[in-house]
C-alpha cells in the first residue's frame, strides 16, 4: 500500500508594493534580506529584475530563501503607472478600476508572486540606495563634479576653489620652481574660484577671480591631493589654459606640457609619480613670459584621475546641506538665489579634498533642521543666514586663518565678560568613535587616545561619539583624532556683550582674538558659538564663544603684572569654606527639591568653598573634601572676585573702601559676597574710587564689625559646591587644588579648611533691623531698655532683590517663634539676673530700668528665632552699658560765685 504524503512545511509567496524613499535616485546598489545579500548588481533605471536565492535562509530544510521578480521604479516625474501593480490591485478589488498612482517622486518596488521563504512573516529587507548626481526633480546635481567623493577618485574643474597667489617681478618660468615644493609655506595664499586673470578678446572662459595684467606678473595655484592608494587612483590627466606661458609641477617635479595651442596645454601624470599621502599639484602662468603682451593674464586648471566612479561612493556633505535647504518637497524650500554659491563651493572643494564624504539616511523622525545639525557636526561646520546679503552661507571650521588678520577685541570693546575654562578633570583623553562600516554593513568603532594626557590625569577618561554618516575606517580615525584634539584640551569658553559696530560681518564659527588682563588672555583665539542681537533699543550684541582647538591655549595665558617670566606652577589659593546657606541651595537645586530633601532629613548639610586666583596663569581649581575617609574630588570651582577692606567697618557701614581688588569686572548687582561669617549683597561698585556699596547682613546672617585688611569674597556663581549630603555635627575638610595649563596643586600642598556642619539650611532666619532705644548698636543707654525688630522669612526670601538686615519686615516663616534673653551683668561681667521672654507675634519689648538690679552695669541682649527645635544660626547679640545714675545721699558741693 502506498504511503500517504505528509506536509512538512509551506512555501510563501507574495505580491506587494513598497515605497523605499524619496526619489528619483541614482541607483539601487544592493538588496538584502535578513542581512543576507540577495542582489548585488547596480541598477539605475526602471526595469524588472530577477532575484534567485532560494536557499538564502538555508533552503527547504530550514527557512527557505527568496526568488522571483521585482519591478524597480525610480520615481521620475515622467514615470508611468506600473502595469503589474495595476494587475495586482485589480485582482484584490474591482474598486481600484485602474485608479492607482504612478508614484512619481518616490522610489518604489513591486513584488510579483515573490517567494520569500517558509515562514509566513515577510523577511526584513534592506535596500542600499545611492543618490549623489541626481536632484529631487531629476536634474543634474549642483556642482556635480565635486558631488561624489570616492577615496580613489580626484577631480577639479576650472571653476573649482583653488589656493592661489599673485606675484610680480618674474622674468623666467623656471623661477616658479621654488613655489612648487610640497613643503613650501603657503599659509598667506588666498583661496578663490577659478578661472583667474583678465581676458582681452582671447576667447577664454570668463574669470571668476579677477587679476589685472602686468608684464612679469605670475598667477600660481597649489592643489592638494590626499591619496590613500595611488595604484587604485590611476594616472592623473591635467588640462591648463594660460596667458602667457604656463608650467606644471607635481611635488616639486616639473611635468612636461603638451601644448595644444597658445592658450591650451595638457599633461598626463603617471601613477608612478603619485605617492601615498599628500601630493601637491602646482600650476602657474606669467604675463609676458617667455613672450607676449600686457593685454591679458589668465590661468585655469582642471584635472581628473582614471578611477572616475564607484558603486560605493559617498556624497559631499556640502551638497547634502544645500539640498536640505533648497528641496521644496521635504527640505526647507529656500530658493537657489538665496544660497551663497561661493561659500558652498568653497566648502564643497575643501570637503572633496579632505575626502570627507558621507552616506546617511534621513527620515521624518528627525526634523530637517536637526538633520542639518547632524551633518554640520560630522564635518565641523556652521550654517548661517547672512543678513548683510540675505544669503545662506556654509562655513567650515578649519585651521585656515592668518592670526594677524583676525579681529582683536579687548577690555575696551567687551562688557560683562564671563569666562570659564575646562578643568584637567573634565578633559577627555580617550575617544571611541562609532561609524558605519560599509564593507561590513554594520557599525564599527575606532578608539584613539592621548597617552600624555592619560599619564597626566592618572588614568583613562573616555567618551564615546557617534558619526554614523562616515563609512570607512581611515576617515573615522581622522575624525576621532579631531574630536580628541578638542576634548583633551583645556579650552576656555566666554560670554560677553559688544557693540554691533565692533562685530560687523561676524558669523557662527568665525575666529577672533580676545585679550583680557583679568583672565591672562593675550590674543587668545576663540570661535563664535552663538550671536544674540539686541532688540533695536539696546543694540549691544551678546556673544558666546569657545577657544579654538586649532590654537594653543598655553600661548594665550600670560602674566601681565609684573612683566616677568610666567610660572605655570600651581600655587595654593587664599580661600574660604562654609556651610552652604539655604538661598544658595535653592538656586542650585530649586526650592521644591531642596525643601523635599530637608523635609526628609532636616539635619541635612552641604559644604562649599570659594577661592581667589593666585595668579593669571591659574585656570580654576578642583574641590576635594574629606569627611574622615580620605580626600575625594567632588567638584570644581571658578576663582571668585575678591578684595581687602582698606578701612575697618562698623555694623552699619554700607560703603566699603577696598584695596587689592581682584576681578571685580565680573561682579553684578545682587551678587552675594562674604566677609567672615557675614553675607552681604552688591549694590554698586565705583571702580575709580574702589568703593563697593553693599546691603549688610543678608539671608541668615547679621551685620558684624570687620577690621581693615579683612578679605571679602564675591562667591555668588563662582564657588564650588560639594553635593555630598552631610549631617549636622559632621566635620568636613575642604581643599582647593588649583590648576594651571601645565600643573595641578598636589593634595599635600593645599591648605585644609574645616567646616563643622550645623544644619544651616533648615534653620529660620534671625530677627532683623534690631534697634535699642531707637538706635543701632548703641554703646550705652540711660533709660528703660526698649527693643524693636522686624521679621524675616527663609522660605519667602528666595527671589528678587535680596533684603538687607536694615530693610522693612516681611511675614515671619510659619511656626517660627521669637525668643528674647536679657542678662544683667555687674561691673565684673558676673551674671546678676536673666530674663527669658517669648516675644513671638510682637515687634518690641521694654524692660523698665526700675526692674533692673541695683548693681547692674551691663545688659546682654540675645534676640533669636526658633522653629521646630532649630534655632537661627546667627542671633542678634549685643551688650549695652547702663549709664551711672546718681542715688542718695548725693555728695554734692555747690558754690555760688557772683562774678
Amino acid at each position: 500500500m502506498k504511503k500517504k504524503k505528509s506536509t512538512v512545511g509551506y512555501k510563501y509567496r507574495a505580491s506587494a508594493h513598497a515605497v523605499l524613499c524619496h526619489g528619483p535616485v541614482d541607483s539601487i546598489t544592493k538588496i538584502s534580506f535578513q542581512d543576507k545579500d540577495a542582489y548585488l548588481n547596480e541598477e539605475s533605471e526602471n526595469k524588472t529584475i530577477t532575484v534567485d536565492k532560494p536557499a538564502l535562509f538555508g533552503g527547504d530544510e530550514q527557512a527557505g530563501g527568496v526568488q522571483g521578480k521585482i519591478e524597480l521604479h525610480f520615481g521620475a516625474y515622467s514615470q508611468p503607472k506600473s502595469t503589474k501593480l495595476e494587475e495586482i490591485c485589480s485582482s484584490i478589488s474591482d474598486a481600484f478600476n485602474g485608479l492607482i498612482s504612478a508614484y512619481r517622486g518616490v522610489v518604489s518596488v513591486v513584488f510579483d508572486g515573490f517567494y520569500y521563504g517558509t515562514s509566513p512573516q515577510f523577511p526584513e529587507s534592506t535596500w542600499r540606495v545611492k543618490r549623489i548626481h541626481t536632484r529631487h526633480d531629476g536634474q543634474v546635481q549642483w556642482y556635480d563634479e565635486k558631488a561624489e567623493i570616492n577615496s580613489n577618485y580626484f577631480a577639479g574643474s576650472i571653476s573649482s576653489q583653488y589656493k592661489y597667489f599673485v606675484k610680480d617681478g618674474f622674468t623666467s618660468l623656471s623661477q616658479l620652481a621654488e613655489y612648487s615644493h610640497i613643503d613650501f609655506n603657503d599659509e598667506n595664499w588666498g583661496i578663490s574660484q577659478g578661472p583667474f586673470g583678465y581676458v582681452s578678446g582671447s576667447g577664454l572662459p570668463a574669470p571668476n577671480t579677477i587679476v589685472g595684467p602686468g608684464i612679469g606678473r605670475a598667477i600660481m595655484i597649489r592643489e592638494y591631493l590626499n591619496i590613500g592608494s595611488p595604484e587604485l587612483v590611476g594616472n592623473l590627466t591635467v588640462k591648463m589654459r594660460h596667458d602667457d606661458g604656463g608650467v606644471l609641477y607635481l611635488n616639486g617635479e616639473n611635468i612636461p606640457l603638451s601644448v595644444d595651442d597658445y592658450y591650451n596645454s595638457t599633461a598626463t601624470i603617471s601613477v608612478a609619480k603619485l605617492k601615498s599621502g599628500v601630493n601637491v599639484l602646482f600650476a602657474a602662468a606669467i604675463d609676458g613670459v617667455p613672450s607676449g603682451s600686457a593685454a591679458g593674464i589668465y590661468l585655469n586648471l582642471s584635472y581628473e584621475t582614471e578611477n572616475k566612479g564607484s558603486i560605493e561612493a559617498d556624497i559631499n556633505p556640502a551638497h547634502i546641506i544645500r539640498e536640505c535647504l533648497t528641496n521644496p518637497v521635504w527640505g526647507i524650500g529656500v530658493v537657489d538665489a538665496d544660497i551663497d554659491d561661493m561659500s558652498f563651493r568653497k566648502s564643497a572643494d575643501t570637503l572633496y579634498t579632505e575626502k570627507m564624504g558621507m552616506s546617511i539616511k534621513w527620515d521624518d523622525s528627525t526634523s530637517i533642521e536637526e538633520f542639518i545639525d547632524i551633518i554640520k557636526t560630522h564635518i565641523n561646520a556652521e550654517l548661517y543666514f547672512d543678513k548683510s546679503d540675505t544669503k545662506w552661507k556654509l562655513y567650515l571650521i578649519r585651521a585656515d586663518y592668518n592670526v594677524d588678520d583676525l579681529d582683536h577685541l579687548n577690555e575696551s570693546h567687551v562688557q560683562n565678560l564671563e569666562f570659564e575654562r575646562r578643568t584637567l578633570a573634565e578633559c577627555i583623553n580617550s575617544v571611541t568613535l562609532t561609524y558605519w562600516d560599509r564593507e561590513r554593513s554594520k557599525d564599527s568603532t575606532v578608539t584613539v587616545q592621548d597617552i600624555a594626557r592619560i599619564a597626566q590625569q592618572g588614568g583613562v577618561v573616555s567618551k564615546s561619539v557617534d558619526y554614523k554618516g562616515f563609512t570607512n575606517s581611515e576617515l573615522a580615525s581622522r575624525i576621532a583624532y579631531r574630536e580628541l584634539q578638542t576634548l583633551s584640551a583645556n579650552l576656555a569658553s566666554v560670554s560677553f556683550e559688544v557693540a554691533e559696530n565692533q562685530i560687523q560681518n561676524w558669523h557662527l564659527g568665525k575666529p577672533f582674538k580676545l585679550s583680557d588682563e583679568s583672565y591672562g588672555l593675550s590674543g587668545a583665539i576663540f570661535r563664535v558659538k552663538e550671536i544674540r542681537y539686541g532688540d533695536g533699543i539696546n543694540n549691544t550684541v551678546s556673544i558666546d564663544a569657545v577657544e579654538d582647538s586649532f590654537s594653543s591655549p598655553m600661548q594665550a595665558v600670560v602674566e601681565y603684572v609684573p612683566p616677568i617670566k610666567t610660572s605655570y606652577d600651581a600655587k595654593d589659593a587664599t580661600a574660604i569654606a562654609f556651610e552652604v546657606p539655604y538661598i544658595e541651595l535653592v538656586e542650585q537645586y530649586g526650592q521644591d527639591e531642596i525643601d523635599a530633601k530637608l523635609e526628609k532629613n532636616p539635619d541635612l548639610s552641604f559644604v562649599g568653598m570659594a577661592a581667589i586666583r593666585p595668579s593669571n596663569s591659574h585656570i580654576n581649581a578642583a574641590l576635594f573634601s574629606d569627611a574622615g575617609a580620605g580626600y575625594d574630588e567632588v567638584s570644581s570651582l571658578d576663582f571668585c572676585p575678591a578684595a581687602e577692606l582698606k578701612n575697618a567697618i562698623s555694623y552699619t557701614d554700607s560703603a566699603l573702601h577696598l584695596q587689592n581688588v581682584r576681578e571685580f569686572n565680573l561682579i553684578s548687582a545682587s551678587n552675594r559676597l562674604q566677609i567672615g561669617n557675614e553675607l552681604m549683597s552688591v549694590v554698586s561698585y565705583d571702580a575709580a574710587a574702589k568703593t563697593l556699596t553693599v546691603k549688610r547682613g543678608v539671608s541668615d546672617t547679621v551685620p558684624a564689625q570687620h577690621i581693615a585688611g579683612r578679605i571679602l569674597y564675591v562667591w555668588d556663581n563662582r564657588s564650588g559646591l560639594d553635593s555630598t549630603e552631610y549631617l549636622s555635627g559632621e566635620s568636613v575638610l575642604l581643599k582647593a587644588l588649583t590648576q594651571t595649563s601645565a600643573d595641578q596643586l598636589s593634595i599635600a600642598e593645599a591648605t585644609a579648611h574645616t567646616v563643622t556642619c550645623a544644619a544651616r539650611a533648615i534653620r529660620p532666619y534671625p530677627p532683623a533691623n534690631v534697634k535699642i532705644n531707637g538706635e543701632y548698636y548703641p554703646a550705652e543707654i540711660e533709660t528703660d531698655l526698649i527693643l524693636t525688630w522686624v521679621d524675616r522669612n527663609r522660605l519667602q526670601q528666595t527671589g528678587g532683590e535680596p533684603l538687607s538686615w536694615f530693610d522693612a519686615s516681611v511675614a515671619i516663616e510659619p511656626n517660627t517663634q521669637t525668643h528674647l534673653i536679657l542678662t544683667q551683668l555687674d561691673e565684673n561681667n558676673l551674671e546678676l539676673a536673666t530674663t527669658n521672654a517669648n516675644v513671638s507675634g510682637t515687634a518690641s519689648y521694654t524692660m523698665p530700668i526700675s526692674l533692673m538690679q541695683a548693681d547692674a552695669r551691663f545688659v546682654e541682649i540675645i534676640l533669636k528665632t526658633v522653629r521646630d527645635g532649630y534655632e537661627c544660626l546667627n542671633p542678634f547679640v549685643h551688650t549695652v552699658e547702663l549709664s551711672q545714675f546718681f542715688s542718695a545721699p548725693y555728695d554734692l558741693t555747690v558754690e555760688f560765685r557772683n562774678d
